[in-house]
């Protein structure tokens, strides 16, 4: 039983136990006592889910939708055939077990005792049922039908060539909704589309035809045996357009047939398509992407319908080829095409999903096998990543590459996995297309009543195996011995529309022709063809492609110091009717406005709370996602207050007051978002990391004037999201030219969490880098990672991402110690007018260049420790730490300028805690060896090569970071001695000496070398000073 508290809060919100009326209805017309149980269950459920139900930026939910109640008639008539309303709910949760799916006849229908009438009592085929509130009226079942009647129309709903599942289902409303939908759904009007379906059903049997012979050695992973799934996308976005107003459909496609369907259905041109299987690129003579596999081209395209007004704009995402990895960023794009489609229809009513269709199609194997499938279907339905429904296709052609179904998963179908989300499926056999277009019908009609994902199942079979050049029968000679014997999907259906008189031979033959001939045209157009490039949508149109070039400008990131001193106070000014925890009133609201007031420096949190809030000022939105991002994983952030009395979240810089001269001046601000403020998403994710890294990745392709941060609670958590950093956040702009603001923050550092709660593998991240090693750079960054060590930098990084006129990825490797340590502070005027990210910083303790001889190079907060052991070294003032804090794009002048001011140094060390092998040390050594005196090698300090990150115990991993602190400093007074000697030399008379002879290049980075960057032949800076040296000789 449901306990509640003593609060009125709580009394307010628990659910109320049914009165006597209601609850004897509940028990004639619901299922008796259990429906109690359930109904009762599901309004604690709704509950609990509420928890921190909220009004706040982003948070859409479906509509609500109610059951409709029975009638006291109909209560009475279900109580008197009982038995027969068994019969009907056995129809609803069995019958897909006595269908007919499987166009190859290989999986038999069974013969299921729970659809026997005679077991419920109902021997009389003749007599006469009243089927009121037991099962739905139609044309073929009136009010008074007899039992035989009645049987055989649950058969023909339930048990044919399309079935169901949706009583797993713990909405009692969905499964009234869905049980009446396909029990009286009239798809009359599907017919007058029979003939749109055989012309492309041919389209794409004669496309693969054609390229099997012209190509027969190319692996196109073609659409033969399954040519229906191109019937049912075109029904899913007619009905999507014509019925309910959409007009934009984001597509996720697979592998299998994706050629076809992008010639046949989406109109991508035929000779660009055959070029990529012709070895030519999908790009433009002399483009810098690089493309990838023919089967995952992308290119946005268009539908017209002759019937209806406006045409339909197709998304097609790129995806990389781990299976289904696509899923989740096809979902984030959507959600944000919609909400960004709403906000430029502000006046209007809106529900998301109003605006924009997320299709995703799947292999059969792949849905029921990927990890992410089930993350992202998990994740769908939660408030702040919905996208109105998301349409599933399983495209199931019984066998995963030569693995049979049996052996890919341990339940009856590809698509049961959907089951845990409250999913419905729909199964339905690819050779029946008419009955694909129903499937089609409910899917969506479903999809806009409630808003949810839905999934489609559809059985086809392969007709030449994986790919173009294998041999199927090795593994599964049976199937391919039934795929041989019968005739094409298209061909079957083209003979059914003749014999009905819908279409004649003639007619067929000539479509068919014309077809042909526009294939072989654009065979031979394909030799001399040149791509066009997609068309960038308005908010990309502002900013500069991804080989910009020049035109890539970084601009200054610093704000007035009042607007600053005033987002501070807000961002911890909570709302009137908001009682914060006492503990956050104490340790974080009272120390951030003195902090403030006082002129004081500030932590990390405030400097994020300044950097959002001044975003946010300037019109762009910024979505921060994660697992307890609005907390802080070390409570940190209080990005979100949540009131001790109702529980209602309460995000402080969501209500930000402003004056009228706040609007963003920058040069890339469009007008729309100086007349509008943005806002702050504060997404606390559920527990997984590829699929919410995936979506994330989708929000910053779609919007480049949202800034989408995904937080790891530690960075090794990011490893499980390593597909996407790997083929999406890494090379999506190399591949596609699709540029993406995503924000990895990634909290790193060796504080005796252990192996896997220390480091966020900032070198796997250096090793994505395509930063060259010499510094001959030939194309633009692809992606930025940074380990900032001060408040004052992270603000900028953060500000930098959305004021920059292109936009990057960018890893950060964030604090854990460093955010409540004293001495990692910044002021404010850090963050003032004309400051930017410093990608180097130099000592701040040096006074004397000339007296450094060790020249520490060091990233990220190991710093701090090295500063503080410098302070005490009696010989401290002879070391000079620099701190690099961007490690990709290595910034090798910015370096070079602050170590050539130490003439005499001639020890350079690089120091970190991470191991060898891990850290930036193998990516940072030989860019920093260049810019080294000739004979200078770059020496390592830190710990040795090993397999595990860190140690788990405290005490080792202590010790490791005393010693390894304590070898920084080691060595140094024999350094400082040479520097003694070499200065009482020149005090006896040996400077006349050195004026008349050139300095070593081997101890001594010559002022007069020019700088390697501004050279179009770049060369080592001591080489340089040699070469100066032979010259004057």
């Amino acid at each position: 039983m449901l306990k509640v508290g003593n609060s009125a809060a709580r009394r307010a919100t628990a659910p109320r136990i049914p009165s006597a009326a209601p609850l004897l209805q509940c028990i004639s017309g619901r299922g008796g006592l259990q429906s109690i149980a359930i109904r009762l269950r599901q309004q604690a459920c709704a509950l609990s889910r509420n928890y921190h139900d909220s009004t706040e930026y982003g948070f859409m939910t479906a509509p609500l939708v109610e059951p409709e109640d029975f009638s006291a008639t109909e209560i009475r008539n279900r109580q008197k055939n009982a038995n027969l309303l068994h019969l009907v709910n056995a129809y609803r949760k069995y019958g897909h077990l006595s269908s007919n799916l499987d166009p190859l006849g290989m999986q038999k229908a069974e013969l299921i005792e729970e659809l026997s009438a005679g077991i419920y009592g109902l021997t009389e085929d003749s007599k006469m049922y009243n089927i009121n509130g037991i099962v739905s009226q139609s044309k073929d079942l009136p009010e008074s039908s007899s039992l035989s009647d009645i049987v055989n129309a649950l058969q023909k709903t339930y048990c044919r060539n399309i079935a169901y599942e949706f009583e797993h289902i713990s909405s009692f409303a969905v499964r009234q909704w869905f049980s009446r939908c396909v029990e009286t759904l009239d798809t009359h009007d599907i017919e007058s589309r029979y003939l749109h379906f055989h012309e492309l059903m041919t389209k794409t049997e004669e496309f693969e035809l054609f390229l099997q012979k012209k190509l027969p050695n190319v692996k196109r992973y073609g659409l033969e045996g399954s040519e229906s799934i191109v019937v049912l996308l075109d029904q899913l976005i007619y009905e999507a357009a014509s019925k309910h107003g959409i007009s934009e459909v984001v597509a996720g496609l697979s592998h299998r047939g994706r050629m076809s369907i992008l010639s046949a259905l989406f109109g991508y041109p035929k000779d660009e398509i055959i070029r990529k299987l012709r070895g030519g690129s999908e790009f433009p003579d002399g483009s810098p992407y690089s493309g990838d596999m023919l089967v995952d081209l992308a290119k946005p395209c268009t539908i017209h319908y002759d019937d209806l007004d406006s045409s339909v704009n197709i998304d097609v995402l790129s995806n990389a080829c781990h299976l289904d990895s696509g899923m989740p960023v096809g979902i984030g794009k959507s959600r944000i095409k919609d909400l960004n489609i709403a906000q430029e229809n502000p006046g209007k009513k809106y529900v998301i999903g109003d605006h924009v269709l997320a299709l995703s199609v799947h292999g059969d194997s792949s849905f029921a096998g990927q990890g992410i499938v089930a993350e992202s279907l998990g994740m769908a339905g939660l408030s702040h990543f919905t996208n109105g429904g998301t349409i599933h296709i399983v495209l199931n052609n019984q066998v995963g590459y030569t693995t049979p179904a049996s052996h890919t998963r341990a339940t009856r179908y590809a698509s049961d996995v959907a089951k845990f989300a409250d999913i419905p499926i729909i199964h339905v056999n690819g050779e029946h297309p008419e009955e694909i277009a129903r499937a089609a019908s409910i899917a969506v009609a479903y999809r806009q009543k409630f808003r949810k994902d839905v999934v489609i199942d559809v059985w086809t079979f392969r007709k030449r195996g994986h790919n173009e050049v294998d041999e199927p029968s090795f593994t599964q000679p049976k199937m391919y011995q039934a795929i041989n014997a019968r005739k094409s999907i298209p061909a079957t259906f083209e003979e059914k529309l003749i014999s009905s008189g819908r279409l004649t031979k003639d007619k067929a033959n000539a479509a068919r022709k014309e077809w042909l001939d526009s294939l072989a045209a654009a065979f031979v157009g394909s030799e001399t063809c040149s791509p066009t490039e997609a068309k960038k949508t308005p908010r990309w149109a502002t900013l500069v492609g991804p080989s910009g070039g020049q035109n890539m400008i970084e601009r200054p990131t610093g704000v007035d110091l009042a607007t600053l001193y005033d987002v501070g106070v807000q961002s911890v000014t909570p709302g009137d009717s908001i009682k914060v925890h006492p503990r956050i009133e104490r340790f974080h609201i009272k120390p951030r406005m003195k902090k403030l007031q006082d002129g004081a420096a500030i932590d990390w949190a405030t400097a994020e709370a300044l950097a959002f809030g001044t975003l946010i000022r300037d019109g762009y939105n910024v979505r921060l996602c994660g697992q307890d991002v609005g907390r802080g994983t070390f409570s940190q952030r209080h990005a979100m207050f949540v009131c001790q009395e109702t529980e209602r979240v309460h995000i402080p810089l969501n209500h930000m007051k402003y004056s009228d001269n706040d609007a963003d001046s920058s040069v890339e601000a469009s007008s729309s978002r100086q007349r509008r403020r943005g806002k702050l998403e504060v997404v606390n994710s559920n527990l997984c990391e590829a699929a919410a890294v995936g979506f994330e990745y989708g929000v910053s392709l779609e919007d480049p004037y949202t800034l989408p941060i995904w937080e790891a609670q530690f960075g090794d958590f990011y490893n499980n999201s390593q597909t996407i950093v790997d083929g999406y956040i890494a090379s999506g702009e190399s591949k596609w030219g699709k540029q993406s603001s995503l924000v990895m923050l990634l909290p790193h550092g060796f504080d005796g969490g252990g192996p896997d709660h220390s480091s966020s593998r900032i070198e796997r991240h250096l090793l994505l880098s395509n930063d060259p090693v010499d510094g001959r750079r030939t194309s633009a960054p692809n992606i930025y990672v940074t380990y900032p060590s001060t408040p004052a930098q992270f603000f900028h990084l953060m500000r930098r991402q959305m004021k920059r006129n292109f936009r990057k990825p960018l890893f950060v490797a964030g604090p854990k110690t460093l955010l409540r340590l004293a001495s990692a502070t910044s002021v404010l005027s850090e963050m003032g007018p004309g400051t930017q990210f410093r990608t180097v910083l130099d000592d701040p303790t040096i006074s004397e260049p000339q007296a450094v001889k060790r020249v520490m190079i060091v990233s990220g907060k190991l710093y701090y420790d090295l500063a503080k052991l410098k302070s005490e070294h009696p010989l401290g003032r002879h070391v000079a730490i620099v701190r690099v804090e961007e490690l990709s794009p290595f910034p090798r002048e910015e370096l070079y300028k602050t170590i050539m001011q130490y003439r005499n140094a001639s020890d350079f060390v690089w120091i970190q805690e991470e191991p060898r092998n891990a850290g930036a040390y193998m990516f940072a050594a030989p860019r920093i060896q260049t810019l080294l005196p000739k004979n200078t090698e770059l020496r390592y300090v830190g710990r040795p090569e090993s397999a595990a990150v860190c140690s788990g115990v405290e005490t080792q991993q202590a010790a490791e970071h005393r010693q390894l602190t304590a070898q920084a400093f080691d060595g140094l007074r024999g350094l400082v001695a040479d520097l003694v000697i070499d200065s009482i030399g020149i005090q006896n008379g040996q400077r006349q000496q050195l004026k008349k002879k050139p300095a070593s290049a081997a101890s001594v980075i010559s002022a007069r070398v020019p700088h390697r960057w501004s050279n179009s032949s770049p060369m080592y800076a001591a080489s340089a000073a040699a070469a100066a040296q032979s010259g004057e000789q």
